[in-house]
Protein backbone atom coordinates (compact mmCIF):
# COMPACT_ATOMS: atom_id res chain seq x y z
CA UNK A 1 0.00 0.00 0.00
CA UNK A 2 2.86 2.74 0.71
CA UNK A 3 4.79 1.43 -2.51
CA UNK A 4 1.52 1.94 -4.51
CA UNK A 5 1.04 5.71 -2.28
CA UNK A 6 4.56 7.02 -2.88
CA UNK A 7 4.40 5.73 -6.94
CA UNK A 8 1.11 7.52 -7.28
CA UNK A 9 1.57 10.50 -5.35
CA UNK A 10 5.26 11.04 -5.21
CA UNK A 11 8.07 9.34 -7.49
CA UNK A 12 5.91 10.33 -10.21
CA UNK A 13 4.24 13.73 -9.22
CA UNK A 14 4.15 16.23 -12.11
CA UNK A 15 7.17 18.77 -10.05
CA UNK A 16 8.91 16.11 -8.98
CA UNK A 17 8.64 15.09 -13.04
CA UNK A 18 9.44 18.44 -13.48
CA UNK A 19 12.54 19.25 -11.51
CA UNK A 20 14.13 15.85 -12.45
CA UNK A 21 13.97 17.34 -16.27
CA UNK A 22 15.38 20.54 -14.97
CA UNK A 23 17.86 18.72 -13.24
CA UNK A 24 19.19 16.15 -15.95
CA UNK A 25 19.15 19.67 -18.66
CA UNK A 26 21.25 21.73 -16.00
CA UNK A 27 23.85 18.49 -15.83
CA UNK A 28 23.95 17.58 -18.76
CA UNK A 29 24.92 20.99 -19.99
CA UNK A 30 27.22 21.48 -17.16
CA UNK A 31 28.81 18.22 -18.50
CA UNK A 32 28.81 19.11 -21.99
CA UNK A 33 30.42 23.20 -21.30
CA UNK A 34 33.32 21.14 -19.34
CA UNK A 35 33.81 18.53 -22.21
CA UNK A 36 33.74 20.76 -25.14
CA UNK A 37 36.03 23.59 -23.08
CA UNK A 38 38.15 21.68 -20.39
CA UNK A 39 39.96 25.16 -19.87
CA UNK A 40 36.69 26.37 -17.95
CA UNK A 41 37.66 23.67 -14.85
CA UNK A 42 38.90 25.46 -11.76
CA UNK A 43 42.98 24.81 -12.02
CA UNK A 44 43.17 21.86 -10.07
CA UNK A 45 40.28 20.03 -11.31
CA UNK A 46 41.79 20.96 -15.01
CA UNK A 47 45.12 18.99 -13.86
CA UNK A 48 43.00 16.11 -12.88
CA UNK A 49 41.98 15.51 -15.94
CA UNK A 50 45.47 15.09 -17.45
CA UNK A 51 45.87 12.03 -15.09
CA UNK A 52 42.59 10.86 -14.88
CA UNK A 53 40.90 11.79 -17.97
CA UNK A 54 38.68 14.03 -19.01
CA UNK A 55 35.81 12.28 -18.89
CA UNK A 56 36.47 10.87 -15.50
CA UNK A 57 37.47 14.03 -13.95
CA UNK A 58 34.54 16.06 -15.44
CA UNK A 59 32.28 13.11 -14.04
CA UNK A 60 33.93 13.05 -10.61
CA UNK A 61 33.53 16.85 -10.60
CA UNK A 62 30.00 17.28 -10.94
CA UNK A 63 29.09 14.51 -8.79
CA UNK A 64 30.80 15.73 -5.91
CA UNK A 65 28.06 19.88 -6.79
CA UNK A 66 25.70 20.27 -4.33
CA UNK A 67 22.00 20.97 -5.82
CA UNK A 68 22.73 24.56 -5.28
CA UNK A 69 26.00 24.83 -6.56
CA UNK A 70 25.26 23.09 -10.00
CA UNK A 71 22.42 25.71 -10.28
CA UNK A 72 24.50 28.25 -9.61
CA UNK A 73 27.73 26.83 -11.72
CA UNK A 74 25.13 26.92 -14.78
CA UNK A 75 24.21 29.95 -14.12
CA UNK A 76 27.47 31.08 -14.32
CA UNK A 77 27.98 29.11 -17.53
CA UNK A 78 25.45 29.69 -19.33
CA UNK A 79 23.53 33.32 -18.09
CA UNK A 80 25.44 36.35 -19.96
CA UNK A 81 24.29 38.40 -16.67
CA UNK A 82 25.91 36.05 -14.27
CA UNK A 83 29.00 36.95 -12.85
CA UNK A 84 31.36 33.90 -13.37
Amino acid sequence: ELRSFLHDNLYFHYRVIRMRKKADKILSQIYDAYMTSPEMLPSVTYEHAKVLGLGRTVTDYIAGMTDRYAIEEHGKLFNPHSLT
